[in-house]
């Protein structure tokens, strides 16, 4: 009689639980790049990031320099953001940034020009003193060193509540994308 309960209830625990009453799998975090409007190693103006996310929240960043999230995002380096080794400006077609391959087969590597405008995202005159000689233009904010509010809503719509925010993954390269459009740039500096 023992024997038969326990195999009853060996029988029962077996048995797969009802549509619905499966219990999903545990959620695994992944790695994204991040950018942020802070600024970062190397006197940078702006701050380049690994980042670690589980379900839109992040769990951890690592900085990174603009050579690294750079090589990185174009898959000529390993990297847990981009385990896969591809160009990922060309999958989210960030046109300025991408690896360009011409008529003869070889591969052309630009900086990305759009990094270089980060910066005037944030500030309004270009925040370093700069040599005799050189001039870096002015930015694309209506406030000296902070975007003014109907900016920061503007960049609200990928990710940043502050300047200092990480704006990562989708929002990242949307962000990046839009960048290179006057038409998004006119708006940002002006408004409609």
């Amino acid at each position: 009689m023992r024997l038969r309960t326990l195999l009853s209830v060996a029988l029962v625990c077996a048995l797969p639980l009802a549509p619905g009453q499966a219990k999903p799998p545990a959620p695994y975090a992944s790695w994204t790049f991040g950018l942020s409007l802070s600024t970062g190693l190397n006197s940078q103006l702006f701050s380049c990031f690994l980042v670690k996310v589980l379900e839109d929240e992040v769990l951890s960043t690592e900085p990174i320099t603009r050579e690294q999230f750079l090589q990185q995002i174009r898959g000529l380096v390993a990297s847990k953001a981009n385990p896969e080794a591809v160009d990922l400006f060309t999958t989210h077609d960030v046109a300025a940034c991408r690896i360009v391959t011409d008529e003869a087969g070889l591969r052309r590597i630009n900086d990305c020009p759009l990094m270089d405008d980060l910066w005037k995202l944030r500030f309004w005159e270009y925040p370093f003193l700069l040599s005799e000689g050189q001039r870096v233009g002015k930015g694309w904010s209506e406030e000296a060193n902070n975007p003014s509010p109907r900016q920061m809503l503007l960049l609200s719509n990928y990710g940043f509540r502050y300047p200092t925010d990480i704006c990562i993954g989708e929002s990242m390269f949307r962000l990046l994308r839009d960048m290179g459009d006057e038409a998004w740039v006119d708006n940002y500096r002006k408004g409609y």
